[in-house]
């Protein structure tokens, strides 16, 4: 989806990213714990059921109807495994054309800017996983020069830090552990999957 012409577009109709949200914790934990053992866990999978919507021709992207979040959840994840894994680089030719973010949200233009800016900058490694206070990527993130602080306003922004955190937290524990971006991104024996449905 990515590949195919702009990529993914989060339609103005559609709400912002709520499985970074505050009050969906327990929904966000369990979710992020999924995907984990399905990268993990010997034999493991994990479908995702369906995503749906449509490829517009004026907008020469794909618009998920239904989808949204898991696929905001699933490009955080690829960021997230590929910088820790050192596969920024190949992350970035999947992720970008040109400047432009390949996935992104229409709903305000400080979202768009977001993606465009955490998908196009490097990243040093991250910041050991704080037990504590739990937040410490959303911290280092805020804090690069690329950061506007204007973006905390943006409840979509906000939700994916908080997001990143949550995998950060699931994922950041182990140095040792295999490369999981390719795991995630392998076409034979695929650990995540979804059912793709084109509404055209």
């Amino acid at each position: 989806l990515l590949r195919h012409g702009n990529g993914i577009l989060i339609p103005n109709i559609q709400r912002d990213y709520a499985q970074g949200r505050q009050d969906a914790g327990e929904l966000r934990e369990r979710f992020v714990g999924d995907l984990h053992r399905a990268l993990t866990l010997p034999g493991a999978t994990l479908d995702l059921d369906f995503v749906y919507g449509s490829e517009p021709e004026e907008a020469d992207a794909f618009l998920p109807l239904d989808g949204q979040q898991r696929l905001t959840t699933l490009l955080l994840l690829h960021w997230y495994l590929a910088i820790k894994h050192d596969r920024g680089r190949d992350f970035r030719a999947l992720a970008l054309r040109g400047d432009k973010a390949r996935f992104t949200y229409e709903v305000r233009p400080t979202s768009e800017d977001f993606f465009d800016a955490l998908i196009k900058h490097k990243l040093a490694p991250f910041p050991p996983v704080d037990e504590q206070k739990g937040d410490v990527l959303s911290r280092t993130l805020s804090d690069q020069y690329w950061y506007y602080l204007s973006w905390k306003h943006d409840p979509t922004i906000a939700g994916c830090l908080t997001m990143l955190d949550a995998i950060h937290n699931e994922f950041g524990g182990d140095p040792a552990e295999p490369d999981l971006y390719e795991r995630l991104t392998r076409k034979q024996s695929p650990r995540i999957t979804f059912q793709f449905l084109n509404l055209d």
